[in-house]
């Protein structure tokens, strides 16, 4: 968790790039390089647009920006989407990821009754089988809505007749799978690489290297060394405005987003849903993200088609029984059953030797 800077709003499209680049910097080391990515791209894809049509553009990265320092700041829901992002959970590289998974190497053409559509460019078999393992996983807090019962076999769900109790055409049952489709495939959490899956169980376990979730300090910002000068107070908006309207984004709520200190109190007051990032958190967030990431990997000779889909989740571990109820498991198998001639327990022993005494 670093405070973010207090650095002037930028004012041109350069200094928002450099900006950008700058919290990306102070991000996760996993997730630095593909959040580049995404800055450096969009900036240099619409580096030559007219400048009448570029203001939305302008107005999404400096939206970007805010999102960027709350995250690094401490927005714990913030942090997790952007690593939502860097693992395929959601936004662009989830896309790219699901079109790994139901790209078709060898199209089959449509029969002669139709026309083409995007269906018989899919490997519909692999993908049922990914979205029957996503529904039988047990994921907790997914990034996507879950699957239902019917959406497990979509062409045992199709309705047989229509309303008035007739067969159901062809082109209507097909545009109806094709609406089916869309519906599944928007549910759809995409498998991993291999390494990139093995990479982030090792995150999740914490047996990876320090220096790949370890977030850097922030730099501080340079100032003179004399610099006697007082801030100037804007009294004109105190006297024309609602105090709540002036200093609102100087509140508990938007300091995240704002950066602002709130100069008027005596002691700055943190903002609200602020947490500390240590290495047990790293670990939390990457082990809720691993439990809904898979790898998936075409079977073997000799195991028959179809492929192997294995889904992130550590073994349940029971901890230790206390020794204050040890004495109450004396006398059984870990099975349940009793045994035949079990060990009375020390209690029992000392309260026999008291009555012998007696």
């Amino acid at each position: 968790m670093s405070r973010p800077l207090q650095l002037p709003h930028p004012k041109t499209t350069r200094h928002l790039y450099r900006h950008l680049l700058r919290e990306s910097s102070y991000l996760p080391p996993i997730a630095r390089s593909f959040i580049d990515g995404r800055i450096t791209s969009r900036f240099r894809s619409h580096a030559c647009d007219d400048l009448a049509t570029i203001g939305p553009r302008i107005r999404n990265a400096h939206h970007g920006l805010r999102y960027l320092r709350a995250a690094n700041a401490g927005d714990m829901d913030r942090m997790r989407r952007v690593l939502f992002w860097t693992f395929g959970r959601l936004g662009r590289r989830r896309r790219q990821l699901l079109d790994d998974l139901i790209r078709l190497e060898h199209p089959n053409p449509p029969p002669n009754d139709r026309k083409a559509d995007f269906l018989d460019t899919w490997d519909v078999n692999k993908v049922t089988a990914f979205v029957r393992s996503q529904a039988g996983a047990s994921i907790a807090n997914p990034a996507r809505t879950p699957l239902t019962a019917n959406q497990v076999d979509i062409e045992s769900s199709l309705p047989t007749q229509t309303v008035w109790g007739r067969p159901l055409a062809g082109p209507l049952r097909r545009t109806k799978l094709r609406k089916a489709w869309r519906l599944v495939i928007d549910k759809v959490l995409p498998p991993l690489p291999w390494t990139e899956w093995t990479l982030l169980r090792d995150l999740a376990n914490g047996t990876a290297p320090r220096k790949l979730w370890a977030v850097p300090k922030r730099r501080p910002v340079c100032r003179a060394l004399a610099d006697d000068e007082l801030p100037a107070w804007n009294w004109q908006a105190y006297a024309t405005q609602p105090v709540a309207a002036v200093d609102m984004q100087a509140n508990r709520r938007n300091k995240l987003l704002s950066g602002i200190v709130d100069e008027h109190s005596p002691v700055d007051p943190p903002a609200i849903d602020c947490h500390r990032f240590t290495p047990r958190f790293w670990r939390r967030m990457y082990h809720s993200i691993y439990q809904m990431s898979a790898k998936m990997e075409p079977r073997h000779e000799g195991e028959g088609d179809g492929w192997n889909i294995t889904w992130g989740a550590q073994p349940f571990e029971a901890p230790p029984a206390p020794a204050a109820t040890l004495d109450f498991f004396k006398g059984a198998r870990p099975d349940g059953t009793l045994l035949t001639n079990p060990a009375k327990p020390a209690r029992e022993k000392e309260e026999k030797k008291k009555k012998e005494l007696t």
